[in-house]
């Protein structure tokens, strides 16, 4: 019977150490810091544009885009700084300036909208955004982030 109630205090011990573990190292793993991977984007980060509200009254930042390439494919994902952890409707969208050619991204979102991707090697590419408060108020509408990586 010892044996069997030291092994479970051994077994609790090392859960506890993960799980304590976890809790230490998860938070610092942001959102800002995580990479291109973690959003579900491949290549390298060649742009990022902070978003400030421009809808009803809102002023102030609110996220920021993101946007990977990997020779063939831009990638972006947008990063909301308010109402984070509370699901939010977005829309994140990225165009292909030369033919109108785009991909986008929709729904309830608690801390980014994408990823969206597209390929577009030699072609400027740019993200649209629409994103409301958690009651429903637009809060930006519009171009998130003007051409860029044109090439």
């Amino acid at each position: 019977m010892r044996m069997r109630t030291s092994a479970h205090i051994t077994r609790w011990v090392a859960t506890a150490a993960t799980l304590v573990g976890v809790g230490v190292v998860a938070p610092i793993a942001t959102a800002s810091t995580a990479s291109a991977a973690g959003y579900g984007c491949a290549g390298n980060l060649v742009y990022t544009k902070s978003v400030n509200a421009n809808r009803n009254g809102y002023t102030g930042k609110i996220g920021t885009v993101y946007s990977y390439y990997d020779g063939t494919y831009n990638c972006s994902v947008f990063v909301k700084s308010v109402y984070v952890g509370t699901p939010t409707q977005m829309n994140l969208s990225i165009y292909k300036e030369d033919d109108g050619t785009f991909d986008d991204d929709t729904g309830a979102f608690s801390s980014y909208a994408g990823p969206v991707k597209i390929k577009a090697p030699g072609s400027c590419v740019s993200e649209m955004l629409i994103m409301d408060t958690p009651g429903g108020t637009q809060m930006f509408f519009g171009q998130a982030a003007p051409p860029h990586n044109c090439g």
